[in-house]
């Protein structure tokens, strides 16, 4: 450990320390693994009766801190990694992913029982994770691990959820925050939320809950094109809104129906240009060189109705959720598609803008029912899932601009002055999911001490693949239409066995899919026309343990996960399609420390190791007649070996009606690599971060203040060349940056 961490771990520890020395006589409410309750296996469990790796983030603590999107908090999650543009971003579990383009998610998300994004692979869908505004959660939940069996297809490295806060049938309550802040190298940001809850009807059986919230992440990147200078070009703007009604409709059942929306809106992303060897700026820190506008949008509205209730000894529930996800990105391709054009086409000196547009229309409705029997030693669940989605894909056109004016300057057809009909390049995909699956799980004591559960899950799908190229790049236009129907079983298996109330072990064996279908692969590239399913399959061996009186709590649990027939796009004869490309491993261990020594102190220590890599040759996915995509033992793109982080909160009465509150988190993340070793590939160097934030409160007001990454690292979360290797040597990288240091204050009132 160099010098570099330590004075981060120290400015912690001391933190600790002098928040031991001002302990008030205030109760402790530690969260201890017995206390935390979470649903990652469909039903409200304590954490440390969960046979699986759970994280529990309470939005609480975030909220406090001044953490308001994942990038403030990922590393305190062991095995859990994501890349990210500033417009998108990609969740990445136990080192599940094939990098930044993978074909389709490998983590599932869900808010509440509502599953979210589109589950095939032509809407961009694993790099459009919704990044929830803290304020409405009650917590985060991170369930590790294929969950194929309780969460179907896509959950191959795991799960993310977002639990919302339910409206309070008893009381009317309400709350404002405004909040400002102000970033290194940059420009200032600014918050604003409020929310209402009112019961509702005479019995105090009803409640309805209303929040909105706006926020501005200041940019701290300038463009310094001589075109189109700007400075603090990557500004984001989310903001969005929740409904909630909860209405209890005898003692026995119990209906909840949420409306949520949200939008953000990019200003340029968070790359910027670096030398491709040393990582070095190309121009100036913070700088990038864009020829055209950049700038990215995404929109998603969700609506969800869950009924649950009982019929004698069996617990129904029913969710049903619709949801559209719409995203538009522009991106700045000159320096690769330019080159293309001018190599290709004798048309040189234009800049290109590449203009995506995606649209997902997605229903859901799944029927789950629950019981016991044997005296209460058998827990058993049935269900039945049914997705249908809709999804286009759509490239308007590739824009083309004059490089030395910035003015409009067509394509033409070669050797003559006429624009070419649909430019340089127009695209449309449309396609059709459809899954029906049946599943099933049960869990028997055996003992007081030991009990087994075991899983089946059953899917069929149906898919349709309908694309037309047209342009320039495309002559003759290429026109595709490809359908398939693929089913798939995944299986779960646990033991656990209690070494005393509040201590046990468990083992576990999972399965998880992705489901395959159409490759998108023309006939002319003799490439299969269907590609296969991708499956994993995970043993993992845990512990978990409540010890010295409920004041400390442990977790720890170590995997190995075997994926097959891997899903990876590749390109050949002009076309872009799916293949299965070979075998990875990801073998790692995980472990979490909680302790609350003394009254309002609490300390958390996390650490994941993983070791993701190829276990064969990807010869399918060749980048030359002789080089292989991915080589054995490569290790799997922008997937940490190591993170670690250490978190001290601690709270104390100042007086006898207000409180304050003092925060501390450092985090690291290690070494990644930026992609397989048949593209170049870098070595991305760990950075580590510190978090502080402090508050005072009392029952109507709170104060609060935060730095966010205090030490202004410069971590590195996503690289790419930007260039048409090998006609562009000297063209530079484009490196997604961390927000540099961020001061912000929140005001907060709530009645």
């Amino acid at each position: 450990m160099n010098h570099k961490t330590l004075k981060p771990l120290a400015l912690a520890a001391a933190l600790a320390c002098m928040a031991s020395a001002q302990a008030a006589d205030e109760p402790a409410k530690p969260e201890t693994l017995d206390k935390v309750v979470v649903t990652a296996q469909k039903r409200e469990q304590a954490v440390l009766d969960v046979p699986a790796s759970v994280t529990a983030v309470s939005a609480e603590r975030l909220s406090k801190s001044g953490a308001s999107k994942l990038e403030d908090y990922v590393a305190q999650v062991p095995g859990m990694s994501i890349t990210s543009n500033g417009a998108n971003m990609q969740v990445t579990l136990r080192g599940i992913s094939t990098g930044a383009a993978q074909s389709s998610a490998t983590t599932a998300i869900y808010i509440d029982e509502a599953p979210i994004g589109s589950v095939n692979a032509y809407t961009g869908g694993a790099n459009l994770v919704p990044d929830i505004d803290p304020a409405e959660l009650r917590r985060i939940e991170v369930l590790k691990g294929p969950q194929g069996t309780l969460y179907g297809s896509g959950a191959v490295g795991g799960m993310l959820r977002y639990v919302t806060t339910d409206p309070d049938f008893s009381r009317a309550s309400g709350g404002l925050t405004l909040g400002a802040s102000s970033v290194a190298h940059g420009g200032k940001g600014n918050l604003a939320r409020a929310m209402v809850n009112l019961p509702l009807g005479n019995g105090g059986d009803m409640g309805l809950r209303f929040s909105a919230f706006s926020r501005k992440e200041p940019g701290y990147i300038d463009n310094i094109n001589n075109l189109m200078p700007k400075q603090d070009s990557n500004e984001v703007r989310t903001s969005g809104a929740r409904l909630a009604f909860a209405w209890r409709l005898s003692p026995d059942w119990k209906l909840k129906a949420q409306a949520l929306t949200q939008k953000l809106e990019a200003d340029g992303t968070n790359s910027v240009d670096v030398n491709g060897t040393t990582l070095a700026p190309s121009t100036g820190e913070y700088q990038v060189n864009n020829r055209v506008p950049v700038t990215g949008e995404r929109k998603l509205d969700l609506g969800n109705v869950t009924i649950n209730g009982q019929i004698g000894d069996v617990n129904l529930v029913s969710s049903t959720t619709l949801q559209t996800l719409d995203a538009q990105a522009t991106s700045d391709v000159s320096l690769s598609y330019g080159t293309l054009l001018a190599l290709l086409a004798a048309q040189p000196g234009l800049n290109v803008q590449f203009d995506q547009r995606t649209h997902t229309r997605r229903f859901v409705q799944e029927l789950r029912a629950q019981s016991t029997a044997l005296g209460g030693k058998l827990d058993y669940e049935a269900g039945l899932y049914y997705t249908k989605e809709e999804n286009t894909n759509r490239l308007p056109g590739m824009n083309t601009f004059n490089a030395a004016t910035g003015a409009v300057k067509p394509v033409v057809i070669p050797g003559t002055t006429t624009p070419y009909p649909d430019g340089m390049a127009k695209a449309r995909i449309d396609t059709d999911y459809k899954e029906v699956s049946v599943f099933a799980n049960a869990t028997y004591a055996v003992s007081e001490a030991f009990d087994v559960q075991a899983g089946l899950r059953w899917g069929q799908d149906r898919q349709h693949y309908d694309q037309l190229y047209t342009g320039l790049l495309f002559t003759p236009p290429v026109a595709l239409v490809q359908d398939s129907k693929n089913s798939k079983s995944t299986y779960l298996l646990t033991g656990r066995y209690k070494l005393g109330s509040t201590d046990s072990i468990y083992g576990r064996l999972a399965t998880g899919y992705r489901p395959g279908g159409p490759s998108a692969a023309t006939p002319v590239t003799g490439a299969s026309p269907i590609v296969g399913a991708d499956s994993l399959t995970s043993a993992e061996l845990g512990w978990k343990a409540v010890f010295s009186g409920g004041k400390a709590s442990f977790e720890a649990a170590v995997f190995n996960t075997k994926w097959k027939d891997v899903q990876i796009q590749t390109n050949r004869s002009g076309s872009n399609f799916l293949i299965n490309g070979g075998e990875a491993v990801s073998r790692g261990v995980e472990a979490t420390l909680a302790m609350y020594p003394t009254a309002g102190l609490g300390l958390r220590a996390t650490v994941g190791y993983t070791d993701a890599h190829l276990t064969e040759d990807t010869t399918k996915v060749m980048v030359n007649a002789t080089t292989p995509l991915g080589k054995d033992g490569d290790a799997m793109p922008f997937v940490p070996k190591l993170t670690a982080s250490l978190a001290a909160d601690y709270k104390f009465a100042v007086s006898a009606d207000w409180s304050a509150s003092l925060g501390a988190a450092v985090a690291h993340t290690g070494k990644r690599r930026s992609d397989f070793s048949g593209k170049p590939n870098i070595d991305l160097p760990a950075y580590t971060t510190v978090n502080l934030s402090a508050a005072v409160e009392n029952a109507s007001w709170r104060f609060s203040a935060f730095v966010k990454n205090a030490s202004d690292a410069k971590g590195i979360i996503v690289l790419g060349d930007r260039g048409l290797p090998p006609f562009t040597p000297t063209a530079p990288y484009g490196a997604g940056m961390i927000q540099p240091r961020t001061l912000g204050v929140e005001a907060s009132y709530r009645f």
